[in-house]
């Protein structure tokens, strides 16, 4: 489908630091969110993680490779964090032993401003120089999928299997 300015969704690709391993979504992704806890922070050595949510079967790793490297959450949950074997740079997860959803990391994106967030979670660890727009839903902590995110992604996140 069409996205903003024109592009078709096929062009929305990101990839690693050192260009080696690149990546295409090609299908809109079922929503974006933006982490702000400690565990997020010490993955990606920055103040939040952007996770965009998209289906497995729609992330195509179009050059070079990706190795999946065991990762901490809060809950104790299955994490594989999927990075370029060259720079480790970190480009998607699987959580909680779902392999039909990956979870993208929005800074990898060669347009990471395209998908704004829908949510701010674990607010309450957001460093003070981050301000959180009006009107973005913001949580403490965690917050209930179904209460955030629109009727037709929770359909899709069903169907991949993470009701």
């Amino acid at each position: 489908g069409k996205i903003a300015e024109g592009r078709t969704m096929s062009e929305r690709q990101g990839g690693c630091s050192c260009k080696a391993t690149r990546y295409t979504l090609t299908e809109e992704p079922m929503f974006t969110h933006v982490c702000h806890c400690s565990i997020c922070k010490r993955h990606t050595g920055t103040a939040f993680v952007t996770h965009i949510f998209i289906e497995s079967a729609y992330l195509e790793v179009t050059e070079g490779r990706v190795e999946a490297y065991a990762g901490q959450t809060g809950s104790g949950s299955e994490h594989w964090v999927y990075r370029c074997p060259d720079c480790l740079s970190a480009l998607y997860s699987h959580y909680a032993g779902n392999d039909e959803i990956a979870l993208v990391k929005g800074g990898t994106l060669d347009d990471p401003a395209s998908l704004p967030p829908g949510a701010h979670l674990w607010a309450e660890n957001k460093v003070p120089w981050i301000e959180i727009p009006d009107g973005v839903p913001a949580f403490d902590q965690n917050y209930v999928a179904a209460d955030v995110w629109p009727a037709a992604s929770m359909e899709r996140r069903r169907k991949a299997g993470w009701g």
